[in-house]
């Protein structure tokens, strides 16, 4: 097995075991995208401080608050996120929801979305 295997393999069950349910909404001029349909699925939501540190994934970053990212595995099938589309947190007190500032799919296994407060 490669090594490219094994990372997806790690990528995925860190997903599965410290994900949390989220919606994507995919706007254009403002509002609902009709031919983005929303996408609701389990990714890594990380949000904290100024030096965060996301426990047990991995995933050492600098957000300030305010400040967030989604992190997607390439099993996820849903439209191309773009800025200034809508994440929305479903299982977290209050379903805080944040704005797409950025997309990073550079990595191999990864789509890192960076989010701001909205």
């Amino acid at each position: 097995m490669d090594w490219r295997s094994l990372e997806a393999a790690v990528d995925s069950t860190v997903a599965d075991h410290f994900g949390e349910r989220v919606r994507l909404s995919f706007l254009k001029n403002g509002a609902a995208d009709p031919a983005r349909p929303q996408w609701e699925g389990n990714a890594i939501l990380h949000s904290g401080g100024d030096d965060s540190y996301s426990a047990g994934t991995g995933y050492r970053t600098r957000l300030s608050g305010g400040e967030a990212e989604l992190v997607l595995d390439r099993r996820y099938t849903g439209p191309t996120p773009v800025v200034k589309d809508i994440v929305r947190a479903l299982d977290r007190a209050g379903t805080p929801r944040w704005e797409v500032s950025g997309v990073s799919s550079r990595y191999t296994n990864l789509i890192v979305l960076s989010l701001t407060q909205a």
